[in-house]
Protein backbone atom coordinates (compact mmCIF):
# COMPACT_ATOMS: atom_id res chain seq x y z
CA UNK A 1 0.00 0.00 0.00
CA UNK A 2 1.33 3.44 -0.94
CA UNK A 3 0.98 6.24 1.61
CA UNK A 4 -1.02 9.12 0.20
CA UNK A 5 1.09 11.73 1.95
CA UNK A 6 4.03 10.76 -0.23
CA UNK A 7 2.05 11.39 -3.40
CA UNK A 8 1.33 15.07 -2.83
CA UNK A 9 4.67 16.06 -4.34
CA UNK A 10 4.42 13.60 -7.22
CA UNK A 11 3.12 14.27 -10.74
CA UNK A 12 2.90 10.58 -11.58
CA UNK A 13 -0.47 9.84 -10.00
CA UNK A 14 -2.64 7.81 -12.38
CA UNK A 15 -6.38 8.36 -12.59
CA UNK A 16 -8.72 5.85 -14.27
CA UNK A 17 -12.46 6.23 -14.86
CA UNK A 18 -14.51 3.25 -15.97
CA UNK A 19 -17.90 3.54 -17.63
CA UNK A 20 -19.30 0.26 -16.31
CA UNK A 21 -22.00 -1.98 -17.76
CA UNK A 22 -24.10 -4.72 -16.23
CA UNK A 23 -25.20 -6.00 -19.65
CA UNK A 24 -25.42 -9.79 -19.83
CA UNK A 25 -24.08 -9.72 -23.38
CA UNK A 26 -22.11 -7.14 -25.32
CA UNK A 27 -20.37 -5.74 -22.24
CA UNK A 28 -17.02 -5.59 -24.03
CA UNK A 29 -18.26 -2.82 -26.31
CA UNK A 30 -20.06 -0.98 -23.50
CA UNK A 31 -17.36 -0.94 -20.80
CA UNK A 32 -14.91 1.89 -21.46
CA UNK A 33 -11.74 2.75 -19.57
CA UNK A 34 -10.10 6.17 -19.69
CA UNK A 35 -6.81 6.99 -18.01
CA UNK A 36 -5.68 10.54 -17.35
CA UNK A 37 -2.55 12.05 -15.87
CA UNK A 38 -1.65 15.53 -14.78
CA UNK A 39 -4.07 18.08 -13.46
CA UNK A 40 -1.89 18.80 -10.46
CA UNK A 41 0.33 21.78 -9.58
CA UNK A 42 -1.53 23.88 -12.12
CA UNK A 43 -1.08 21.53 -15.06
CA UNK A 44 -3.93 20.46 -17.32
CA UNK A 45 -4.78 16.74 -17.37
CA UNK A 46 -4.43 14.67 -20.49
CA UNK A 47 -5.91 11.40 -21.68
CA UNK A 48 -3.20 8.79 -22.08
CA UNK A 49 -5.53 5.98 -23.10
CA UNK A 50 -9.19 5.47 -23.91
CA UNK A 51 -10.34 1.96 -24.78
CA UNK A 52 -13.02 -0.70 -24.61
CA UNK A 53 -13.01 -4.44 -25.33
CA UNK A 54 -12.84 -6.00 -21.85
CA UNK A 55 -15.50 -8.04 -20.09
CA UNK A 56 -16.25 -7.41 -16.42
CA UNK A 57 -13.91 -10.18 -15.29
CA UNK A 58 -11.22 -9.03 -17.69
CA UNK A 59 -11.52 -5.49 -16.34
CA UNK A 60 -11.16 -6.84 -12.81
CA UNK A 61 -7.95 -8.67 -13.73
CA UNK A 62 -6.64 -5.63 -15.56
CA UNK A 63 -7.14 -3.33 -12.56
CA UNK A 64 -5.44 -5.79 -10.23
CA UNK A 65 -2.49 -6.08 -12.63
CA UNK A 66 -2.26 -2.30 -13.01
CA UNK A 67 -2.15 -1.77 -9.25
CA UNK A 68 0.45 -4.50 -8.85
CA UNK A 69 2.60 -2.81 -11.47
CA UNK A 70 2.05 0.77 -10.28
CA UNK A 71 -0.12 1.24 -7.15
CA UNK A 72 -0.22 5.05 -7.25
CA UNK A 73 -3.71 4.82 -8.71
CA UNK A 74 -7.19 6.35 -8.26
CA UNK A 75 -10.13 4.61 -9.96
CA UNK A 76 -13.65 6.01 -10.40
CA UNK A 77 -16.51 3.55 -10.99
CA UNK A 78 -20.01 4.65 -12.04
CA UNK A 79 -22.26 2.19 -10.20
CA UNK A 80 -23.71 2.31 -6.68
CA UNK A 81 -21.27 0.94 -4.11
CA UNK A 82 -24.09 -0.12 -1.79
CA UNK A 83 -27.87 -0.21 -1.33
CA UNK A 84 -30.13 1.74 1.07
CA UNK A 85 -29.25 1.10 4.71
CA UNK A 86 -32.60 -0.53 5.47
CA UNK A 87 -31.81 -3.34 3.02
CA UNK A 88 -28.52 -4.14 4.76
CA UNK A 89 -30.14 -4.10 8.19
CA UNK A 90 -32.98 -6.32 6.99
CA UNK A 91 -30.39 -8.86 5.80
CA UNK A 92 -28.40 -8.51 9.05
CA UNK A 93 -25.42 -7.04 7.21
CA UNK A 94 -23.21 -4.79 9.29
CA UNK A 95 -20.88 -3.52 6.57
CA UNK A 96 -20.96 -2.78 2.86
CA UNK A 97 -18.29 -5.45 2.39
CA UNK A 98 -20.75 -8.06 3.69
CA UNK A 99 -23.23 -6.82 1.05
CA UNK A 100 -20.59 -7.23 -1.66
CA UNK A 101 -20.00 -10.80 -0.51
CA UNK A 102 -23.74 -11.50 -0.52
CA UNK A 103 -24.11 -9.96 -3.99
CA UNK A 104 -21.28 -12.14 -5.31
CA UNK A 105 -23.40 -15.16 -4.34
CA UNK A 106 -26.93 -13.91 -4.96
CA UNK A 107 -26.85 -11.14 -7.59
CA UNK A 108 -27.75 -13.33 -10.55
CA UNK A 109 -30.67 -14.85 -8.64
CA UNK A 110 -31.90 -11.39 -7.64
CA UNK A 111 -31.71 -10.27 -11.26
CA UNK A 112 -33.41 -13.35 -12.65
CA UNK A 113 -36.31 -13.34 -10.20
CA UNK A 114 -36.60 -9.55 -9.94
CA UNK A 115 -38.58 -9.82 -6.72
CA UNK A 116 -39.04 -6.83 -4.37
CA UNK A 117 -37.16 -4.69 -3.64
CA UNK A 118 -35.85 -5.14 -7.19
CA UNK A 119 -38.12 -4.11 -10.04
CA UNK A 120 -38.30 -3.00 -13.66
CA UNK A 121 -38.73 -6.20 -15.63
CA UNK A 122 -42.04 -6.77 -17.46
CA UNK A 123 -44.76 -7.26 -14.89
CA UNK A 124 -42.45 -6.26 -12.02
CA UNK A 125 -43.80 -2.89 -11.02
CA UNK A 126 -42.14 -0.43 -8.68
CA UNK A 127 -42.86 -1.72 -5.15
CA UNK A 128 -43.56 0.26 -2.00
CA UNK A 129 -40.28 0.34 -0.04
CA UNK A 130 -38.94 2.15 3.03
CA UNK A 131 -36.73 4.00 0.55
CA UNK A 132 -35.76 3.49 -3.08
CA UNK A 133 -32.63 5.61 -2.72
CA UNK A 134 -29.55 5.96 -0.59
CA UNK A 135 -29.03 9.25 1.19
CA UNK A 136 -26.16 10.10 -1.13
CA UNK A 137 -28.42 9.66 -4.19
CA UNK A 138 -30.75 12.33 -2.82
CA UNK A 139 -27.82 14.64 -2.02
CA UNK A 140 -26.62 14.77 -5.63
CA UNK A 141 -27.83 17.99 -7.30
CA UNK A 142 -30.07 17.75 -10.34
CA UNK A 143 -28.29 18.21 -13.66
CA UNK A 144 -30.65 19.28 -16.43
CA UNK A 145 -33.50 17.63 -14.52
CA UNK A 146 -31.62 14.32 -14.25
CA UNK A 147 -30.84 12.68 -10.91
CA UNK A 148 -29.44 9.27 -9.86
CA UNK A 149 -31.77 6.31 -10.40
CA UNK A 150 -32.77 3.81 -7.75
CA UNK A 151 -30.22 0.99 -7.38
CA UNK A 152 -33.20 -1.37 -7.08
CA UNK A 153 -34.36 -0.64 -10.67
CA UNK A 154 -32.77 -3.32 -12.85
CA UNK A 155 -34.16 -2.44 -16.30
CA UNK A 156 -35.50 0.61 -18.08
CA UNK A 157 -33.93 3.76 -19.45
CA UNK A 158 -31.06 4.94 -17.30
CA UNK A 159 -31.43 2.10 -14.77
CA UNK A 160 -28.37 1.29 -12.65
CA UNK A 161 -29.46 -1.77 -10.65
CA UNK A 162 -28.00 -4.41 -12.96
CA UNK A 163 -24.64 -2.66 -13.21
CA UNK A 164 -24.60 -2.20 -9.45
CA UNK A 165 -25.33 -5.84 -8.62
CA UNK A 166 -22.78 -7.07 -11.17
CA UNK A 167 -20.27 -4.48 -9.98
CA UNK A 168 -20.29 -5.35 -6.27
CA UNK A 169 -18.25 -8.55 -6.78
CA UNK A 170 -15.55 -6.33 -8.31
CA UNK A 171 -15.47 -4.19 -5.15
CA UNK A 172 -15.13 -7.33 -3.03
CA UNK A 173 -12.17 -8.58 -5.06
CA UNK A 174 -10.44 -5.20 -5.04
CA UNK A 175 -10.95 -4.99 -1.29
CA UNK A 176 -9.52 -8.50 -0.91
CA UNK A 177 -6.45 -7.26 -2.80
CA UNK A 178 -6.00 -4.47 -0.22
CA UNK A 179 -7.42 -1.65 -2.33
CA UNK A 180 -9.14 1.09 -0.34
CA UNK A 181 -12.83 1.67 -1.16
CA UNK A 182 -13.95 5.15 -0.15
CA UNK A 183 -15.73 6.14 2.07
CA UNK A 184 -15.74 2.75 3.82
CA UNK A 185 -11.95 2.69 4.23
CA UNK A 186 -9.40 5.28 5.24
CA UNK A 187 -8.07 6.57 1.88
CA UNK A 188 -4.79 5.16 0.64
CA UNK A 189 -3.54 4.04 -2.75
CA UNK A 190 -4.75 2.31 -4.80
CA UNK A 191 -8.10 4.00 -4.12
CA UNK A 192 -11.60 3.45 -5.57
CA UNK A 193 -14.38 6.07 -5.46
CA UNK A 194 -17.98 6.07 -6.67
CA UNK A 195 -18.72 8.66 -9.35
CA UNK A 196 -21.87 9.96 -11.05
CA UNK A 197 -20.82 10.87 -14.62
CA UNK A 198 -23.81 13.15 -15.31
CA UNK A 199 -22.53 15.49 -12.61
CA UNK A 200 -19.14 15.61 -14.34
CA UNK A 201 -20.42 15.94 -17.93
CA UNK A 202 -23.10 18.45 -16.90
CA UNK A 203 -26.24 19.02 -18.98
CA UNK A 204 -24.69 18.19 -22.34
CA UNK A 205 -27.04 16.32 -24.70
CA UNK A 206 -24.99 13.14 -24.64
CA UNK A 207 -27.08 11.44 -27.33
CA UNK A 208 -25.86 14.04 -29.84
CA UNK A 209 -22.44 13.37 -31.34
CA UNK A 210 -22.07 17.02 -32.23
CA UNK A 211 -22.89 18.12 -28.70
CA UNK A 212 -20.38 15.67 -27.24
CA UNK A 213 -17.68 16.88 -29.60
CA UNK A 214 -18.34 20.57 -28.94
CA UNK A 215 -18.38 20.04 -25.19
CA UNK A 216 -15.00 18.32 -25.32
CA UNK A 217 -13.57 21.13 -27.44
CA UNK A 218 -14.78 23.72 -24.93
CA UNK A 219 -14.02 21.97 -21.64
CA UNK A 220 -10.78 20.23 -22.68
CA UNK A 221 -9.23 22.27 -25.51
CA UNK A 222 -5.87 20.57 -24.91
CA UNK A 223 -7.21 17.21 -26.17
CA UNK A 224 -5.65 16.07 -29.42
CA UNK A 225 -7.98 15.73 -32.41
CA UNK A 226 -7.56 11.94 -32.34
CA UNK A 227 -8.43 11.67 -28.63
CA UNK A 228 -11.39 14.02 -29.01
CA UNK A 229 -12.84 12.03 -31.91
CA UNK A 230 -12.59 8.80 -29.92
CA UNK A 231 -14.06 10.38 -26.78
CA UNK A 232 -16.99 11.77 -28.79
CA UNK A 233 -17.61 8.50 -30.64
CA UNK A 234 -20.16 7.15 -28.13
CA UNK A 235 -21.87 8.10 -24.88
CA UNK A 236 -19.88 5.44 -23.01
CA UNK A 237 -16.53 6.66 -24.32
CA UNK A 238 -17.57 10.25 -23.58
CA UNK A 239 -18.53 9.47 -19.98
CA UNK A 240 -15.29 7.62 -19.33
CA UNK A 241 -13.08 10.31 -20.88
CA UNK A 242 -14.75 13.28 -19.21
CA UNK A 243 -14.86 11.51 -15.84
CA UNK A 244 -11.15 10.66 -15.97
CA UNK A 245 -10.19 14.23 -16.88
CA UNK A 246 -12.37 15.74 -14.16
CA UNK A 247 -11.03 13.31 -11.56
CA UNK A 248 -7.48 14.20 -12.58
CA UNK A 249 -8.29 17.89 -12.16
CA UNK A 250 -9.47 17.17 -8.63
CA UNK A 251 -6.76 14.68 -7.66
CA UNK A 252 -5.54 16.82 -4.75
CA UNK A 253 -9.07 16.99 -3.31
CA UNK A 254 -9.51 13.24 -3.69
CA UNK A 255 -6.28 12.62 -1.81
CA UNK A 256 -7.67 14.70 1.07
CA UNK A 257 -10.81 12.57 1.43
CA UNK A 258 -11.50 11.07 4.85
CA UNK A 259 -13.07 7.82 5.94
CA UNK A 260 -16.75 8.08 6.83
CA UNK A 261 -17.79 8.14 10.47
CA UNK A 262 -21.54 8.51 9.98
CA UNK A 263 -23.25 5.10 10.53
CA UNK A 264 -25.55 5.47 7.50
CA UNK A 265 -22.71 6.52 5.23
CA UNK A 266 -20.63 3.56 6.38
CA UNK A 267 -23.43 1.30 5.17
CA UNK A 268 -24.58 3.17 2.04
CA UNK A 269 -21.40 4.82 0.79
CA UNK A 270 -21.13 8.22 -0.79
CA UNK A 271 -20.92 9.52 -4.35
CA UNK A 272 -17.84 11.66 -4.83
CA UNK A 273 -18.80 15.24 -5.71
CA UNK A 274 -16.54 17.90 -7.20
CA UNK A 275 -16.31 21.27 -5.48
CA UNK A 276 -19.52 23.37 -5.47
CA UNK A 277 -18.20 25.89 -7.98
CA UNK A 278 -17.30 23.10 -10.40
CA UNK A 279 -20.64 21.30 -9.98
CA UNK A 280 -22.64 24.32 -11.09
CA UNK A 281 -20.20 25.80 -13.60
CA UNK A 282 -22.31 26.84 -16.62
CA UNK A 283 -21.45 26.05 -20.19
CA UNK A 284 -20.55 29.10 -22.28
CA UNK A 285 -23.27 30.68 -24.39
CA UNK A 286 -21.43 29.56 -27.51
CA UNK A 287 -22.64 26.05 -26.78
CA UNK A 288 -26.22 27.12 -26.16
CA UNK A 289 -27.35 25.73 -29.51
CA UNK A 290 -25.49 22.47 -29.17
CA UNK A 291 -24.17 21.00 -25.94
CA UNK A 292 -26.68 22.60 -23.57
CA UNK A 293 -29.72 22.68 -25.86
CA UNK A 294 -31.79 19.71 -27.00
CA UNK A 295 -32.65 21.38 -30.33
CA UNK A 296 -29.94 19.78 -32.55
CA UNK A 297 -30.69 16.29 -31.21
CA UNK A 298 -34.44 16.81 -31.62
CA UNK A 299 -34.05 18.05 -35.19
CA UNK A 300 -31.83 15.08 -35.95
CA UNK A 301 -34.47 12.71 -34.54
CA UNK A 302 -37.19 14.44 -36.54
CA UNK A 303 -35.24 14.16 -39.79
CA UNK A 304 -34.48 10.51 -39.07
CA UNK A 305 -38.10 9.61 -38.25
CA UNK A 306 -39.43 11.49 -41.27
CA UNK A 307 -37.17 9.44 -43.51
CA UNK A 308 -38.11 6.14 -41.85
CA UNK A 309 -41.86 6.86 -42.06
CA UNK A 310 -41.74 8.57 -45.48
CA UNK A 311 -43.98 6.02 -47.21
CA UNK A 312 -46.46 5.59 -44.37
CA UNK A 313 -49.80 7.32 -43.83
CA UNK A 314 -52.22 7.56 -40.94
CA UNK A 315 -55.39 5.54 -41.38
CA UNK A 316 -57.80 8.47 -40.95
CA UNK A 317 -59.90 9.96 -43.76
CA UNK A 318 -57.21 12.53 -44.53
CA UNK A 319 -54.47 9.89 -44.85
CA UNK A 320 -52.06 12.39 -43.32
CA UNK A 321 -48.30 11.64 -43.30
CA UNK A 322 -47.46 9.23 -40.48
CA UNK A 323 -44.73 11.53 -39.15
CA UNK A 324 -47.51 13.82 -37.91
CA UNK A 325 -48.24 11.31 -35.15
CA UNK A 326 -44.79 11.17 -33.47
CA UNK A 327 -44.57 14.96 -33.79
CA UNK A 328 -47.95 15.16 -32.03
CA UNK A 329 -46.73 12.87 -29.23
CA UNK A 330 -43.62 15.00 -28.67
CA UNK A 331 -45.74 18.18 -28.62
CA UNK A 332 -48.11 16.69 -26.05
CA UNK A 333 -45.16 15.86 -23.82
CA UNK A 334 -43.58 19.29 -24.17
CA UNK A 335 -46.66 21.53 -24.15
CA UNK A 336 -49.02 19.65 -21.84
CA UNK A 337 -46.65 17.54 -19.77
CA UNK A 338 -44.03 20.33 -19.47
CA UNK A 339 -41.36 17.81 -20.45
CA UNK A 340 -37.95 19.19 -21.39
CA UNK A 341 -36.00 15.92 -21.06
CA UNK A 342 -34.20 15.58 -24.45
CA UNK A 343 -34.00 11.78 -24.19
CA UNK A 344 -37.76 11.48 -23.70
CA UNK A 345 -38.56 13.97 -26.48
CA UNK A 346 -36.24 12.22 -28.94
CA UNK A 347 -37.76 8.85 -28.04
CA UNK A 348 -41.25 10.31 -28.59
CA UNK A 349 -40.30 11.28 -32.14
CA UNK A 350 -38.68 7.89 -32.73
CA UNK A 351 -41.06 5.71 -30.74
CA UNK A 352 -42.57 3.83 -33.73
CA UNK A 353 -39.38 3.39 -35.78
CA UNK A 354 -38.45 -0.07 -34.47
CA UNK A 355 -42.04 -1.33 -34.37
CA UNK A 356 -43.28 0.01 -37.71
CA UNK A 357 -40.20 0.40 -39.92
CA UNK A 358 -37.09 -1.64 -40.69
CA UNK A 359 -35.05 0.22 -38.07
CA UNK A 360 -33.03 -2.04 -35.77
CA UNK A 361 -32.26 -1.28 -32.11
CA UNK A 362 -28.52 -1.23 -32.87
CA UNK A 363 -29.06 1.29 -35.66
CA UNK A 364 -31.05 3.52 -33.33
CA UNK A 365 -28.33 3.32 -30.66
CA UNK A 366 -25.60 4.24 -33.13
CA UNK A 367 -27.55 7.32 -34.17
CA UNK A 368 -29.02 8.49 -30.85
CA UNK A 369 -27.35 6.65 -28.01
CA UNK A 370 -28.15 3.85 -25.58
CA UNK A 371 -30.70 5.78 -23.49
CA UNK A 372 -32.88 6.65 -26.49
CA UNK A 373 -32.63 3.09 -27.79
CA UNK A 374 -33.62 1.63 -24.41
CA UNK A 375 -36.62 3.94 -24.08
CA UNK A 376 -37.87 3.25 -27.60
CA UNK A 377 -37.49 -0.49 -27.03
CA UNK A 378 -39.38 -0.15 -23.75
CA UNK A 379 -42.49 1.13 -25.59
CA UNK A 380 -42.16 -1.15 -28.63
CA UNK A 381 -44.56 -4.07 -29.11
CA UNK A 382 -43.38 -7.46 -30.34
CA UNK A 383 -45.05 -7.61 -33.77
CA UNK A 384 -44.52 -11.36 -33.96
CA UNK A 385 -47.29 -11.77 -31.39
CA UNK A 386 -51.02 -11.63 -32.19
CA UNK A 387 -52.62 -8.21 -31.80
CA UNK A 388 -54.76 -9.27 -28.82
CA UNK A 389 -51.71 -10.61 -27.01
CA UNK A 390 -49.76 -7.41 -27.67
CA UNK A 391 -52.62 -5.31 -26.33
CA UNK A 392 -52.90 -7.39 -23.18
CA UNK A 393 -49.14 -7.18 -22.60
CA UNK A 394 -49.30 -3.39 -22.81
CA UNK A 395 -51.81 -3.43 -19.95
CA UNK A 396 -49.79 -5.90 -17.87
CA UNK A 397 -46.41 -4.24 -18.42
CA UNK A 398 -47.49 -0.63 -17.93
CA UNK A 399 -47.07 -0.50 -14.13
CA UNK A 400 -43.47 -1.71 -14.35
CA UNK A 401 -42.37 0.72 -17.01
CA UNK A 402 -39.92 3.54 -16.27
CA UNK A 403 -41.30 7.05 -15.58
CA UNK A 404 -40.14 8.15 -19.03
CA UNK A 405 -41.88 5.25 -20.74
CA UNK A 406 -45.08 5.85 -18.81
CA UNK A 407 -45.18 9.49 -19.89
CA UNK A 408 -44.54 8.50 -23.49
CA UNK A 409 -47.34 5.93 -23.36
CA UNK A 410 -49.82 8.46 -21.98
CA UNK A 411 -48.88 11.04 -24.61
CA UNK A 412 -49.21 8.40 -27.34
CA UNK A 413 -52.71 7.51 -26.17
CA UNK A 414 -53.69 11.20 -25.96
CA UNK A 415 -52.61 11.69 -29.57
CA UNK A 416 -54.45 8.59 -30.77
CA UNK A 417 -57.64 9.48 -28.91
CA UNK A 418 -57.53 13.00 -30.35
CA UNK A 419 -57.59 11.36 -33.79
CA UNK A 420 -60.68 9.35 -32.90
CA UNK A 421 -62.54 12.63 -32.37
CA UNK A 422 -63.24 13.35 -36.03
CA UNK A 423 -60.31 11.54 -37.68
CA UNK A 424 -60.76 7.88 -36.72
CA UNK A 425 -59.50 5.22 -39.15
CA UNK A 426 -62.01 4.88 -41.97
CA UNK A 427 -62.48 1.14 -41.38
CA UNK A 428 -63.18 1.48 -37.66
CA UNK A 429 -66.76 0.99 -36.55
CA UNK A 430 -68.10 2.84 -33.53
CA UNK A 431 -67.80 -0.38 -31.56
CA UNK A 432 -64.13 -0.69 -32.55
CA UNK A 433 -63.54 2.91 -31.43
CA UNK A 434 -65.19 2.21 -28.07
CA UNK A 435 -63.03 -0.88 -27.62
CA UNK A 436 -59.91 1.20 -28.26
CA UNK A 437 -60.95 3.81 -25.68
CA UNK A 438 -61.57 1.13 -23.05
CA UNK A 439 -58.23 -0.49 -23.79
CA UNK A 440 -56.33 2.81 -23.71
CA UNK A 441 -57.89 3.61 -20.33
CA UNK A 442 -56.59 0.32 -18.92
CA UNK A 443 -53.07 0.93 -20.26
CA UNK A 444 -52.94 4.45 -18.83
CA UNK A 445 -54.22 3.18 -15.47
CA UNK A 446 -50.87 1.42 -15.08
CA UNK A 447 -48.96 4.56 -16.04
CA UNK A 448 -50.44 6.92 -13.47
CA UNK A 449 -48.17 8.75 -11.09
CA UNK A 450 -45.66 9.73 -13.77
CA UNK A 451 -47.07 13.10 -14.90
CA UNK A 452 -50.25 14.58 -13.46
CA UNK A 453 -50.79 17.10 -16.27
CA UNK A 454 -50.67 14.35 -18.88
CA UNK A 455 -53.03 12.17 -16.88
CA UNK A 456 -55.58 15.00 -16.55
CA UNK A 457 -55.35 15.72 -20.28
CA UNK A 458 -55.89 12.03 -21.04
CA UNK A 459 -58.98 11.97 -18.83
CA UNK A 460 -60.43 15.02 -20.63
CA UNK A 461 -59.74 13.58 -24.08
CA UNK A 462 -61.21 10.24 -23.05
CA UNK A 463 -64.45 11.90 -21.93
CA UNK A 464 -64.66 13.92 -25.16
CA UNK A 465 -64.06 10.83 -27.30
CA UNK A 466 -66.70 8.81 -25.48
CA UNK A 467 -69.18 11.61 -25.98
CA UNK A 468 -68.30 11.66 -29.69
CA UNK A 469 -68.72 7.92 -30.28
CA UNK A 470 -71.70 7.51 -27.98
Amino acid sequence: MVAIERQRSSSDLRVIAIDWSGAKSGARRKIWLAEARGGRDGGEPEIVRLECGRSRREMERHLLEEAEREPELIVGLDFAFSLPAWFLREHELTTARELWQLAAREAETWLERCEPPFWGRPGKRRPALPSHFRRTDADVPSVGGVRPKSPFQVTGAGSVGTGTLRGMPLLRRLSDADWRIWPFDAPDLPLVIEIYPRLLTRAVVKSSHKARDQYLAWRFPELTAVRRRLAASSEDAFDAAVSALELARHAEDILDLEQATDPVELLEGRIWLPGPSEAVLPEPSALGTAASSPLPALLSALEYAAEKHRDQRRRGPEASPYINHPISVARVLAEIGDVSDPILLQAAILHDTIEDTRTTPDELERSFGAEVRALVEEVTDDKSLPKKVRNQLQIEHAPGRSPRAKQLKIADKISNIADIIGRAPTDWTLERQREYLDWAERVVAGCRGANRALEECFDRKLREAREAVG
